[in-house]
């Protein structure tokens, strides 16, 4: 039963904390996803806010920028465990999430650029059928997050060297929802467990970024995101234990989201082209335990807190855009993408609330230019996640997860 409270636990805020690489969500822009993110370097849209700070500073007027991704995973389950016949599949439920993003920015002088962001950096989640062999660990956990980001740039004087731009903003997470069911297998009719938790309160955190063009056509960005430390706290339901129809339960639990940095580097080797190239890495080894306590003892369980170890590695990702803008259309901008995903999870803690795995990335978008002071942004990501096989977990459920996703996208850029 502990064990079972452990798993609990991992769900109730696992969805949020160990979203890592498969799970996170790095389409914050509809025109970076056309490059597959790799934009930290690019500098030239108002997105740049989320990706690297610094490129504010070079934006021209007042730009405004909004869309969404649509994000739609697709898993499917090979078991190998004992639990069901061997080789039995199962499907996850078809499931479509909406990624949101708003930006905004305004030129406060020449160099110094004010902005603001608003986007969902973490989410997804995963839906079984009621029946199926791993239901004892997950049918359903779902997260919904939102994030603000106000932030500076400032380009330094010219002191002989090269363009040198600067950034800075607060990342603060104002929403956060999660919600997840599962049945508990060791009694006889089976009980279940639902819980539904909130941010408790704003959570708050910052980023930074510097640009660095030494040379005309050539531009090296770095920038950092800092842990955001955050609380969740839940009201659960347990139903049909031994001798209860109903066992309503509370209680909360902290985690630091883990701090990630890119480093990118952007060329134009001809007229109309732009290649850039990012590394980014994910600091997912802070995530070693997940506490949480309950406001009282649970009825029947008679327990306050569990600690359940996750011990996640750091993980990395390679992605690499291109931008092509002199094509005959003139009013047509074309771009492309590719990415390898490494994920943080040990084989041993694998299970249905997170089948993560490292994956290929593929894009391609287009930014039509209505007008002068308009421009529409549509994307689509393909991604595919190497088959992983998982045997000696600590859930149990032993088996072969097959997933892909795939992300369409459409936005709109005004300037003024």
């Amino acid at each position: 039963m502990r064990k079972f409270l452990a798993t609990i636990c991992f769900i109730f805020i696992g969805s949020y904390s160990a979203l890592a690489s498969g799970f996170s969500i790095y389409e914050a822009s509809i025109r970076a996803n056309g490059m597959l993110g790799a934009f930290s370097a690019y500098a030239d849209h108002v997105t740049t806010i989320y990706y690297n700070p610094a490129g504010l500073s070079g934006l021209e007027g007042i730009q405004i920028s909004a869309g969404a991704t649509v994000i739609a995973p697709r898993t499917s389950f090979r078991n190998l465990s004992p639990l069901a016949s061997e080789g039995e599949k199962f499907n996850m439920k078809k499931q479509e999430f909406l990624a949101p993003n708003f930006f905004g920015s305004y030129q406060v002088a020449d160099g110094f650029t004010v902005g603001v962001g608003v986007y969902a950096p973490f989410g997804l989640g995963t839906e079984w059928e009621q029946n199926w062999v791993g239901r004892g660990e997950s049918i359903e956990a779902n997260i919904r997050t939102l994030f603000a980001n106000p932030a500076i740039g400032y380009e330094l004087p010219d002191f002989g060297i090269g363009e040198i731009k600067l950034g800075a903003g607060l990342q603060v997470a104002f929403f956060g929802e999660v919600s997840l069911s599962r049945a508990i297998r060791q009694f006889t009719p089976e009980a279940s467990f639902s819980l539904d938790g909130e941010l408790n309160e704003p959570a708050f955190g910052f980023n930074a970024g510097i640009l660095y063009s030494p040379i005309e056509d050539l531009t090296l960005g770095f920038t950092y995101r800092s842990e955001v430390k955050t609380e969740f706290e839940g009201t659960g339901s347990f139903r049909d234990l031994p001798g209860r129809v109903l066992v309503p339960v509370e209680g909360s639990a902290e985690i630091d989201l883990p701090a990630s940095w890119v480093a990118a580097v952007n060329v134009k080797p001809m007229e109309g082209l732009t290649v850039e190239a990012d590394y980014v890495w994910w600091g997912w080894s802070s995530y070693d335990e997940l506490r949480i306590e309950f406001n009282e003892p649970v009825p029947v369980l008679g327990i306050t807190e569990t600690v359940s170890e996750r011990n996640y590695e750091d993980s990395w990702q390679i992605r690499v855009g291109a931008e092509y803008s002199e094509l005959p259309l003139e009013i047509l901008t074309v771009r492309a993408g590719i990415a390898y995903d490494k994920n943080p999870i040990k084989e041993e803690y694998v299970d249905p609330t997170l089948p993560d795995a490292n994956r290929w990335l593929f894009s391609g978008g287009v930014t039509l230019t209505v007008t002068d002071y308009l421009d529409i942004d549509a994307s689509y990501i393909f991604i595919r996640a190497k088959q992983r096989r998982v045997e000696g977990t600590e859930s149990g459920i032993d088996g072969v997860y097959n997933t892909h996703a795939n992300l369409p996208g459409l936005g709109a850029t005004l300037k003024f």
